[in-house]
Parts: structure tokens; sequence; C-alpha cells
């Protein structure tokens, strides 16, 4: 099992270099887990017992006030969350939940911060971990202040298309209500946003996007 776990958490970039101490001292601490689509693995207000070390599959990070709710951030693995609320010893801001089906490692926050105390290597990738989605949350925040609605969905569907330019066909793979939160507007919004759309080069049929005049779409997602 130690073995199992060290080799699992060098595939990080938080712990590619860690010293083998370091990663044995870790390896006890480390649990792995399968999640279902649909579960939350941290909630919001609680300081996180464990960091987690995503594997495989994709997480949404949700925010909830009174009756508003929003997707703040979609994260894919390999991706390690939790590391700044455990850093800070507070309350986790967002609930964080599976998008699709997940492997994560989870690792006890005391054996985690230890490891950062203790060794360079992992201290360094912690502060680059953070910074990183620092920086990730801030451009996150610009894009939603300084672009349209129509500008923000439209750049979402040129990032989904197939770069080898095969297929014009852009699929949602997870629910119409998830995407509008993520891209900062509401359920109804965005379905009014799909019949703008069919005047800038997409068809939409259900979760089915297909793009008709590209140059029309990139007009729009550049304003």
């Amino acid at each position: 099992m130690p073995d199992i776990a060290i080799s699992a958490l060098r595939t990080f970039a938080m712990f590619s270099g860690a010293q083998e101490s370091t990663l044995r001292e870790l390896a006890p601490s480390c649990i792995f887990q399968s999640f279902s689509a649909g579960i939350e693995i941290n909630r919001v207000g609680q300081v996180p017992r464990y960091i987690y070390c995503l594997s495989s599959g994709s997480t949404e990070a949700w925010a909830r006030l009174n009756d508003a709710e929003t997707i703040l951030a979609t994260t894919t693995a390999p991706m390690v969350f939790e590391v700044a609320a455990t850093m800070r010893n507070q309350p986790a801001a967002l609930s964080i939940v599976t998008r699709e089906a997940c492997e994560a490692i989870a690792i006890e926050t005391g054996a985690f911060l230890k490891a950062v105390r203790d060794d360079q290597a992992v201290c360094n990738a912690a502060l680059i971990h953070v910074s990183g989605t620092y920086l990730a949350m801030t451009h996150r925040l610009l894009d939603q202040k300084l672009r349209t609605a129509e500008q923000r969905l439209s750049q979402w569907i040129l990032a989904k298309m197939d770069p080898s330019g095969r297929s014009a066909t852009v699929e949602i793979v997870f629910s119409k209500r998830a995407l509008a939160y993520e891209l900062g507007m509401s359920p109804a919004n965005l379905s009014r946003l799909f019949n703008v759309l069919r005047e800038h080069g997409i068809a939409v049929d259900g979760k089915t996007m297909t793009i008709t005049n590209l140059k029309k779409l990139e007009a729009l997602a550049q304003g």
C-alpha cells in the first residue's frame, strides 16, 4: 500500500519533487476514493479534514447565498484542491461537487501541513499552486466583469471545438444549468442566448451545438 500511494502521489505536481521520506510519511494518511457524479466531496463552511488529489474526472466549485447560487470554477484531473483553506485553517469557501465519476486521493490535512513545513519542494509546490489558483480566479472575475454574456458563451463554444477542425459539433456533456452558472449567468439567460446564437453561426439542438458559420461566431466572441 505505501508504495502504491507514493507512486500515485508522484503523478501530481504538488508532490513530484518531494523527498522519499516525506512521501513515506504521507502514505499512511492517504485514502483512495471513488465518487459518482453529483457527489459533494466537501461542504462550504467546514474546515477541511483532507486535501484531495483528483486523479480522474472533473468537479464543480459551488457557492450559494440565500436563494442565489453559482459555479465559481471547474477543475479537471489532475488537480489538488482545499490547499488554501487547509493552510489557513479556515472554513472552505466553496462546495466541491463531482461533475462526473471521479477518482481521488484524500490526504489528512495534518499530514499535508507537516509535509509543507518539513519539505521545501512541497512548500514551493503549494505556493505555486495557491498562486495559480488566485490568478485563475482573477482572470475568471475579469472575464465576467468585462465581457458580455454573448461573448462568454461564444468563447466557451470556440474553446470546446475540435482543435483539428474535423468536427464542427460541440456537445454540452453536463446540465445546461451548470453551464449557465459556470459562465456567470442565469439558466433563463442562457436559454435566451441559444436563440441569439442561431443568428451568429450556431445551430442548437438540445445539448448539441453545430457551428454553421465560424467567422460569425468568432466575430461575436471578439465583440
